[in-house]
C-alpha cells in the first residue's frame, strides 16, 4: 500500500471509526497531505503521520508505528524543564542518570519549538515518548554524565528493555510485587501461584506498577480481590465509574474480532481471559454497525461469588507517569478500597478512549480506540491528569540514588500512618 493511500486511510479512520470523533476533530489534514509523497523516506513519513495524529491530543491509545523500526530500549524522564535518562540498555550508549542537554547542536528549548506539532500532551512530563523518538533520530546527543559534559551517538539496541515481573519478601510482614505489564499472562500467573498463598502470612502488600504499560484487565483481578475487607463483596462498593460507550462501526468490529482471534492463540491464556474475550465478541457481533452503544458493568455483576479475607491488612500501590491503560485502570480501581494507599505520581491517564484495535499496513501499524468514557460528558476526563496518588512523592534526581517511593511506603508502614 502506497504511503499517500495509507495516510488517506488514517484520515478516514480518524474521521469515522475512532471513538474520539465526538470530542476531538484534530487539525486540518491538508497541511500534511501537501508533504506526502509515495517515495518519501520512512522516517519523514512516520513523522508527518504522527504529527497529524498528535493534533488529536490522545496519548498512547492512538499510535502509528513502523513495525521494522529498531528497538529504542531506553526510557526518559521529563521534569522541571529537564530531560533525564530513567533507564537504558547498555548498548544504546545511554546510562540511567544521564541528563540530556541538547540534540544535534540545538538546546532542548530550540528542539521543542521546532517540533512543537509532534508533541501530544499539554503536560511536559508526558512528552517522554516523543523525546525518545527525537533522541533516537539525532546524530549527536549532548549530555551531562556524573558532572561531565559529553556528546555521544545513541545506537539502536539489539533487545527491548525487559519488563520486570517478580515478587520478594522484604521482611516477615511485607511482600513486594512488581508488575511492569498486565500482558505476559504466563509470567504473571506463575508469580501469582507463588505469592498469593502468602497473603495470609503478610500484613502489608506493596504492588509496584510504576512502569506498567497495560495489557488486559483480567490479569489484575486476583489483586483486586485482595482489596476487599473481611467478608466484603463487590456489591457493597460504590464504584466511581460513569461507564463508557463503544463505537460499533462495521470496520471496528471486524478489526477487533481479528485482534481477539490472534489474542486467543496465546499458549498460556487463562480461562478468565478467554471468558472475557468471548463475552466481548458476542457484544461486537450483536452491535455491529450500530454506532455508539452505552456499556456499563454493574457492580452487582462483578464477581458475585467473591468475598474478602482479612489479609493483607494494608496494600500500597506504587504509581508513576509510565503507568497507563490497564495500569491506569488498576490504580483507579484499587484506589476505591479503604485498605489501599496509592503512593508516587499520577498515572499516564489514557482511559478516556480505549478498547483499541489495530490496522496492518504492511510495514506500518495504526492503533486507535473504539470506546469512550461517559465521564467526558461531565468534564471529568483523565487526559493530561491521570489517576492522582493518595500520597504524592515528587520525582527528583534522588530517585537515581535510592527508591524514594518504596522508602516512603516503608516509612508509612513503620509509622502506622496510612489512609
Amino acid at each position: 500500500m502506497k504511503k499517500t493511500a495509507i495516510f488517506e486511510d488514517v484520515i478516514s479512520i480518524m474521521s469515522h471509526d475512532s471513538s474520539t470523533i465526538k470530542d476531538r476533530k484534530g487539525c486540518d489534514p491538508d497541511r500534511f497531505r501537501e508533504k506526502m509523497t509515495d517515495d518519501m523516506k520512512d522516517d519523514a513519513f512516520l513523522y508527518q503521520v504522527r504529527s497529524y495524529l498528535a493534533s488529536f491530543g490522545i496519548i498512547g491509545h492512538i499510535s502509528f508505528q513502523n513495525k521494522n523500526a529498531s528497538q529504542k530500549s531506553f526510557l526518559l524522564r521529563v521534569t522541571d524543564h529537564q530531560l533525564y535518562v530513567e533507564k537504558a540498555n547498555a548498548d544504546t550508549g545511554l546510562q540511567a542518570g544521564d541528563q540530556i542537554l541538547g540534540l544535534d547542536g540545538s538546546d532542548l528549548d530550540q528542539v521543542a519549538s521546532l517540533h512543537k506539532d509532534y508533541f501530544i500532551s499539554k503536560t511536559p512530563e508526558r512528552h517522554y515518548r516523543e523525546w525518545g523518538d527525537l533522541v533516537s533520530q539525532s546524530r549527536r546527543v549532548t549530555l551531562l554524565r556524573q558532572g561531565v559534559e559529553k556528546t555521544i551517538e545513541v545506537a539502536p539496541s539489539r533487545e527491548p528493555i525487559q519488563d520486570q515481573i517478580f515478587w520478594k519478601r522484604l521482611d516477615d510482614e511485607i511482600l513486594y510485587l512488581r508488575l511492569d505489564n498486565f500482558m505476559d499472562e504466563g509470567a504473571i500467573s506463575r508469580v501469582y501461584q507463588e505469592c498469593l498463598p502468602m497473603m495470609k502470612e503478610v500484613k502489608f502488600l506493596l504492588v509496584d506498577v510504576r512502569q506498567n504499560g497495560g495489557g488486559t484487565d483480567s490479569l489484575y483481578f486476583p489483586l483486586l480481590h485482595l482489596g476487599l475487607e473481611k467478608d466484603q463483596g463487590y456489591d457493597s462498593l460504590d464504584w466511581d465509574d460513569d461507564g463508557m460507550e463503544i463505537l460499533y462501526t462495521e470496520r471496528n468490529v471486524d478489526l477487533r474480532l481479528k485482534d481477539f482471534e490472534d489474542w486467543m492463540q496465546q499458549e498460556e491464556i487463562s480461562p478468565e481471559t478467554i471468558k472475557l474475550l468471548e463475552e466481548m465478541k458476542e457484544e461486537l457481533l450483536r452491535h455491529r454497525g450500530k454506532g455508539y452503544v452505552p456499556y456499563q458493568q454493574e457492580s452487582e455483576e462483578f464477581f458475585p461469588e467473591v468475598r474478602g479475607g482479612h489479609y493483607p491488612e494494608r496494600i500500597f500501590v506504587l504509581s508513576d507517569i509510565y503507568c497507563g491503560s490497564s495500569g491506569d485502570n488498576f490504580v483507579q480501581m484499587m484506589k476505591q478500597f479503604k485498605k489501599v494507599t496509592v503512593v508516587g505520581r499520577p498515572t499516564l491517564g489514557i482511559l478516556d478512549y480505549s478498547n483499541c484495535c489495530t490496522v496492518d499496513y504492511g510495514d506500518y501499524r495504526l492503533m486507535f480506540p473504539t470506546s469512550r468514557c461517559l465521564s467526558l460528558d461531565q468534564g471529568k476526563g483523565m487526559t493530561d491528569q491521570g489517576v492522582e496518588p493518595d500520597i504524592e512523592v515528587p520525582w527528583s534526581p534522588d530517585h537515581f540514588e535510592r527508591d524514594v517511593d518504596l522508602d516512603k511506603c516503608l516509612e508509612l508502614i513503620h509509622r502506622g500512618n496510612v489512609k
